[in-house]
């Protein structure tokens, strides 16, 4: 279990990443006792959300919660957000406006776990809040996410993606996938639709500093990272101090302008990993360019399910069995805080949390 300390105080803003292996979940104290929750993940060692593990933890209240974000529908960023959206009945629930479609509704539909048992869990906790919830908020760039007055400051927290022109290639992406009422095989998983330009990078303007949360979207000259730094309303937007790196680290979540149009020099960057089959994010070569941006870099944990031990005996287990991984890849959560009068960041490591 972690100790996560008290709480932040009223004129604190506070980023708080978690992630293991497979999952990613912030939480945003803009001020003034007003949070935002983007995407959810599991924490092992309660098996709720690990964002309300914490609020729960440094006595927030339910209804300081104003906002929650789902700002895709992959699996590894909206596990137990359904469950956040009970906990927390008077926040806004805001999903990617690519999903305001016939086409997707139907795609969540037909992957949700309901009518076809086993299949994407992440579709399924989509599918199980737009049909729990009364209202819900569709976002694109330049949506209004928050706007708040905390402590005298004007805090304004818009979407800076998906682009309108990303709409259409959404929709032939899910319509790809849904399954058909007669002939061909049935679809009995819920793929992943790629490059992802579906995802909610956001914003946060703290009136004095920000920070950018790129989500997984990826790059396209047309849909991604550069039709967001080529667009004058996003650029000129206040540089942020603090960036959750987009899609763990991958190059295909990079680009060269996002460090020198929408991020200040030398920010603090927090990222999650992802380890799930053969894909394992970042690489050597991610941590290694990242390193070059920056010398602030911090991951919410090792990323590694290769047991820990002399190389001898891993392979003598070897051996006589395969597919040795750890039980536990580890968990961490990578804190971030400051108030109106400190110009940095102060940084805070929690279980497997880690510099890059």
């Amino acid at each position: 279990m972690i100790n996560y300390g008290s709480a932040p105080t009223s004129d604190e803003i506070e980023i708080i990443v978690f992630g293991p292996g497979y999952g990613e979940a912030i939480a945003v104290h803009v001020g003034a006792g007003h949070w935002i929750l983007i995407d959810s993940c599991i924490d092992p060692y309660t098996k709720f959300p690990a964002s309300h593990t914490y609020l729960q933890r440094i006595g927030i209240q339910p209804n300081q919660v104003k906002t929650i974000v789902a700002s895709h529908w992959h699996d590894d960023h909206i596990r137990g957000i359904s469950d956040l959206a009970g906990y927390y009945p008077d926040a806004e629930f805001m999903i990617s406006s690519a999903l305001n479609n016939r086409e997707a509704a139907a795609f969540l539909s037909a992957h949700n776990g309901i009518a076809a048992p086993g299949l994407s869990r992440g579709a399924n906790e989509l599918y199980k809040v737009m049909t729990q919830r009364d209202k819900i908020f569709h976002v694109m760039q330049r949506s209004s996410i928050m706007e708040v007055n905390a402590n005298g400051k004007n805090v304004k927290v818009a979407a800076l993606s998906p682009v309108p022109a990303a709409f259409s290639q959404s929709i032939a992406h899910f319509a790809q996938y849904l399954p058909r009422q007669t002939g061909g095989s049935p679809v009995n998983h819920a793929p992943e639709l790629k490059p992802n330009l579906e995802a909610i990078a956001i914003h946060i303007d703290f009136d004095g500093d920000a920070a950018l949360f790129g989500s997984d979207l990826e790059e396209h000259e047309s849909f991604g990272w550069t039709a967001l730094i080529i667009d004058q309303w996003c650029n000129s937007k206040p540089s942020s101090s603090a960036y959750k790196i987009a899609h763990h680290g991958s190059h295909s979540g990079e680009h060269q302008q996002i460090w020198t149009t929408l991020l200040t020099e030398n920010p603090i960057v927090c990222m999650t990993p992802f380890s799930q089959g053969r894909v394992k994010l970042p690489t050597d070569h991610d941590k290694n360019r990242i390193r070059g941006k920056t010398p602030n870099a911090y991951i919410s944990s090792g990323a590694t399910k290769r047991p820990n031990m002399d190389s001898t005996d891993l392979k003598r287990l070897g051996d006589i069995c395969n597919k040795l991984t750890r039980v536990n890849s580890g968990f961490g959560a990578i804190r971030l805080r400051k108030t109106k009068n400190n110009k940095f960041w102060t940084t805070e490591l929690f279980g497997n949390a880690c510099s890059l």
